[in-house]
């Protein structure tokens, strides 16, 4: 692994630990994990039904994410659609593996679970698209915040976080398969 994408990888999990210890902090006192848990928005529910909910809103999340492309390929930004797949062909396999894992955890809770909750579906929407800013594609930007906008409903349908999870999960993992043929 080169210098510069051990310093990307870092600073990637960086981020995501910031991201998670800010939203523990805000919201303040618990007695106990499933406590904390609770408050986070990961709440006792049926899993089989989370799990339900999560596969109907992975078929949304990707069939908005094929329609944002053909949009944006249509208005010229075919290069820039392609941005993404081409950073992750060069990305090394411990960077996917965090992609895969941590960034659907991380991101639900602090966008969904506690952003949205502060400022709104929209906000929320707004700036979890601004924050993939980080690929540096406009196509990028604009698909992650109708994808926010699906995570945010599916969100306030459940009212629990696990869905929502679930669902950017096998998102993120259906892309990367895609990405790389498998």
């Amino acid at each position: 692994m080169r210098l510069h994408e051990m310093e990307e990888m870092i600073g990637s999990l960086i981020l995501y630990a910031l991201m998670l210890f800010f939203v523990i902090i805000s919201v303040g006192r618990w007695k106990n994990f499933s406590g904390l848990l609770s408050k986070l928005g990961i709440k006792k529910s049926n899993f089989p039904k989370e799990l339900a909910t999560a596969a109907v809103f992975f078929f949304i999340l990707f069939a908005v994410s094929v329609i944002v492309e053909m949009v944006m390929t249509g208005a010229g930004f075919s290069e820039d659609a392609q941005q993404v797949g081409n950073i992750l062909k060069h990305s090394n396999p411990l960077e996917l593996l965090i992609v895969l894992s941590v960034a659907s955890f991380v991101e639900e809770f602090f966008f969904r679970g506690y952003l949205q909750r502060k400022t709104g579906l929209l906000f929320a929407a707004f700036v979890f698209g601004y924050f993939h800013i980080i690929y540096g594609s406009l196509s990028e930007m604009v698909g992650a915040f109708f994808l926010g906008i699906v995570l945010g409903i599916e969100y306030n349908k459940t009212k629990n976080l696990i869905a929502p999870i679930l669902s950017h999960f096998f998102y993120n993992l259906a892309i990367m398969l895609l990405v790389f043929g498998l």
